[in-house]
């Protein structure tokens, strides 16, 4: 990969912190107010809420264990949506922290078409496996960890916490580990360094923070693709048989929300720091930026415009495309222009590693 700015090679040896100083060499990247705006006005408070909200919902799981009736269950369920809302505003990034261990895909192993979280956290209690012990989730399945394995030890009939104590317990595991995970990103996150997670090849110069933020929107165009396809498209069988329940979420009921959270944050993004990604546009491509501007905000309105009930079984898979059908033009018309604005602004964007998921 070309970087349009060089750096002399004895620079790329050093420690530079997510956020950069002014100071530092690195300011010669032309992105770096932008850069820090985006890490510091939404990736940083996003990690912050999310390993807020995932020490709650383990301490709600906690006092359901301790005292197991509807009252503990309905605030665990609540507990957990509000983990979940957090969730969706990280998701778009695979890049930094995130990336160590699996973490990633832990939090949400999804889609699940064999329904291996359910075999697998059954297989724990069958086997009595202590989950209690630091080795077992030094090696454990990807299955049984994050918020697919809450939801489903709290929202599947056949685990039931306030009857069966053994699965009550498991999901005090589970969430715990979950809590530790989110807190440790938080802290390597605002402590780690570019250098951990933006490399160059032997044979390449570049400044690291043009192609962090270049990771960053790479990341951001494929997780569009993912929303529209795997969020929308799989679920409602809009090019094949649909299945419901391969909707995100679906058994605790949060797959349209978790769609809007998504375009919610693109909106976000587009706009967040001094320098913003938009106002950067707008001084070399006025029209493009402000098309951009246009679609991702009819995005977030044509997603709100979607019926409570779109994933429920009272509406038929014709009724489901028609309705989906703007949302998903809408979509694809953000992500085309987002990626012919950010090319045309310098960056190279690669293959798009989620497709076909």
């Amino acid at each position: 990969m070309n970087i349009l700015l060089k750096l002399p090679l004895t620079l790329l040896s050093l420690a530079l912190p997510f956020t950069i100083s002014a100071n530092t060499t690195e300011n010669q990247s032309p992105w770096l107010k932008t850069f820090n705006g985006i890490n510091q006005d939404l990736i940083t408070p996003n990690y912050d809420a999310f390993a807020q909200s995932s020490l709650a919902l383990s301490e709600g799981i906690n006092a359901l264990c301790q005292q197991p009736d509807t009252y503990q269950l309905d605030k665990a369920k609540a507990l957990f949506s509000d983990n979940l809302d957090d969730w969706q505003q990280v998701q778009w990034l695979n890049y930094g922290p995130v990336t160590l261990f699996m973490r990633y895909y832990s939090f949400e192993y999804w889609p699940d078409k064999k329904g291996l979280t359910q075999r697998q956290l059954s297989s724990l209690i069958k086997n009595e496996v202590d989950t209690q012990d630091d080795k077992f989730w030094r090696s454990a399945s990807i299955a049984v960890r994050g918020l697919t394995a809450i939801e489903s030890l709290l929202y599947r009939p056949k685990f039931d916490p306030l009857t069966k104590v053994e699965y009550c317990n498991l999901l005090v595991q589970v969430g715990q580990h979950h809590q530790q995970s989110t807190a440790k990103i938080l802290d390597e996150w605002k402590n780690g360094q570019l250098e951990d997670w933006t490399f160059l090849d032997e044979d390449e110069a570049g400044n690291l923070v043009t192609l962090s933020l270049e990771k960053m929107i790479q990341q951001w165009l494929e997780h569009i693709s993912m929303v529209k396809e795997s969020k929308i498209e799989t679920p409602i069988g809009w090019k094949s048989k649909g299945n419901l329940k391969l909707a995100e979420f679906y058994r605790s009921g949060q797959s349209l929300n978790s769609i809007k959270q998504n375009i919610e944050l693109y909106n976000s993004l587009y706009h967040a720091g001094t320098e913003s990604l938009y106002q950067k546009a707008l001084q070399q491509e006025p029209t493009l930026a402000k098309q951009l501007d246009l679609s991702l905000k009819l995005a977030l309105k044509k997603v709100n415009a979607l019926p409570h009930n779109f994933y429920s079984d009272s509406l038929n898979q014709e009724e489901r495309k028609e309705l989906a059908a703007p949302v998903i033009t809408q979509l694809s018309k953000s992500q085309n222009e987002l990626l012919s604005l950010v090319t045309k602004l310098g960056f190279q964007i690669g293959f798009n590693s989620r497709d076909g998921d």
